[in-house]
Parts: structure tokens; C-alpha cells; sequence
């Protein structure tokens, strides 16, 4: 995902911004270089090479004045540690394999920050909801009690949540200051087998959401520019792991080239199970 201000739409003549304060979904590529490439023609909508051009941030850059080997790397290894063991084994191989010593930065507040994001989310959710009795009667139950919980959010804690995320963003412009790059893993689990019974309407799980949301959520909050790539497999059922790379707004160009060096240095994950 890209910076939450950036364009989703437009060109020089005419901009669309992403009307939500809290996600900004971005590219689904299979490698680091189609991201970055689909990325720069969604935000300017013309296939334009500008963005390749060194030295700019904003159209979308490929080029990083600083080398992937003088990158400084920081985690929060106490907020990694929730991780399942499978997730933490890959997340590690992927730590060794970085330049230099990987900082340990702790990062404050950070059940007030889910708080206050779970909360814009509500909000937001209840503006955006039609559950009238024209559309309301085509969802189901479970939607209908989340709205009417999203409901009971406040204009005071919507403004008080609103004041977190401002702490939020200082706090990670004070990361930024020590690291070039803060690394998570992708989720906190593995991925989790999809129940039949929820295929035609999906399902409310709020403990799978938690843990799949628990690195996620950081970088929809705050505007933080991040990407995921595949770091490797699970050694018992061979499921998917990957990394979360998040770099300071504005610097997609760090991102792109710390994510490309890790695909070649970690080369394509083998997968010992089939799908």
C-alpha cells in the first residue's frame, strides 16, 4: 500500500484521494518490480517512465539514494513475539539474512493505537452501512450486530481516537528517526483453513481478525507506506509466510528496494506441500 494521501486516481489535471482516513488497499503483484510499476500507473493513470527518475518521491520513485546494505532494519521483538512459533521460525531466517544488526525498537501505546483504530473503523463502518429495510434485509445477522456496535461509537471517541493516531504518527516519526525500515511479520498466524459454512457469507471471527490484523493494522492507521513479501513456508504444512516492510510516508523508493533485495536474497521459497 501506498502512502494514504497519494492518488488512487487521476493525472495532472484531476486527483481522486481515498475518501477512508483508515485503509488504502494497494497492489497485488508477484514480484517487488510489477508493484512498483502498477503502482506508479495507479497513481498517475498515464505509463509514463517519470517515476523511475532518481532522486523524486512523489511521482512514485524506484530509486533509493541509499543501498540495500547500508539500510538500517528495526523490529519490536516483544510485539513480534505474539506470532505463532511456525510464523516466528521464518520470521527469524528472515532477520539473519538482513545487513547489519536489526535494532530492537519499542514502539509505545500500541493497545491505545488499535483502540483508536478499531474505533475510526467503527465508525466509519456505520456512515458507510445501508442497513435499511430496502438493503438491510440482504445481510445477515452477524453484519447486523456489528453495525449496531459500530453504531454506539461516539463523535467524542471518534475525536479522541482521532488524537491517538496524531501520538501514533509522532511516535513512528521518532522510529524513522533510528531506522530506514521497520519489519513484521505478514500475520501473526498461519493462514486458516476457510469452514465451508462460511463460503456463501463469510463468517465473524473477531480472534482470527486479531491475529490477522495484529502487524496490519500500524500502517493503515498511520499512513505508513508497506509491502509484504513471501519470506517462505511453514515446516509443518507448508502455508505461506511472509514479511511486512513499513518505511516513512513518502518513501516508497526505501520499500522497493529493500523488498527486492530480500526476493534475491532469499530467492524463491520452495514449497513442500502442494495447495
Amino acid at each position: 500500500k501506498q502512502w494514504y494521501q497519494r492518488r488512487v486516481r487521476g493525472s495532472d489535471v484531476g486527483t481522486d484521494y481515498a475518501s477512508s482516513t483508515v485503509t488504502h488497499a494497494g497492489v497485488i503483484a508477484t514480484n517487488t518490480a510489477d508493484t512498483a510499476l502498477v503502482s506508479g500507473l495507479i497513481s498517475h493513470s498515464v505509463p509514463s517512465p517519470r517515476f523511475f527518475a532518481p532522486g523524486q518521491h512523489n511521482p512514485v520513485s524506484l530509486h533509493c539514494p541509499t543501498p540495500f546494505s547500508s539500510l538500517r532494519f528495526g523490529t519490536y521483538h516483544k510485539y513480534v513475539s505474539f506470532s505463532e512459533p511456525a510464523v516466528l521460525r521464518v520470521f527469524e531466517q528472515v532477520l539473519a539474512r538482513l545487513p547489519g544488526e536489526v535494532k530492537d525498537v519499542p514502539v509505545a501505546d500500541l493497545y491505545m493505537s488499535k483502540m483508536a483504530y478499531m474505533n475510526t473503523i467503527m465508525v466509519e463502518t456505520a456512515q458507510c452501512m445501508d442497513v435499511s429495510e430496502e438493503h438491510g434485509a440482504s445481510l445477515t445477522a452477524q453484519t447486523k450486530v456489528v453495525y449496531s456496535i459500530c453504531a454506539k461509537s461516539s463523535l467524542r471517541q471518534y475525536m479522541q481516537s482521532s488524537a491517538q493516531k496524531t501520538r501514533a504518527i509522532n511516535i513512528f516519526k521518532s522510529i524513522f528517526d533510528q531506522v530506514d525500515v521497520f519489519i513484521t511479520p505478514t500475520i501473526a498466524r498461519l493462514p486458516k483453513e476457510i469452514d465451508e459454512s462460511s463460503l456463501a457469507y463469510g463468517e465473524l471471527d473477531e480472534f482470527n481478525m486479531t491475529l490477522t490484523m495484529w502487524f496490519l493494522y500500524l500502517a493503515n492507521f498511520l499512513g505508513l507506506p508497506a509491502i509484504s513479501i513471501n519470506a517462505g513456508y511453514s515446516d509443518e504444512k507448508g502455508l505461506p509466510v511472509g514479511v511486512q516492510l513499513m518505511a516513512p510516508w513518502w518513501r516508497e523508493d526505501i520499500l522497493y528496494t529493500a523488498a527486492a533485495a530480500l526476493e534475491t536474497e532469499l530467492k524463491p521459497p520452495v514449497r513442500k506441500y502442494k495447495p
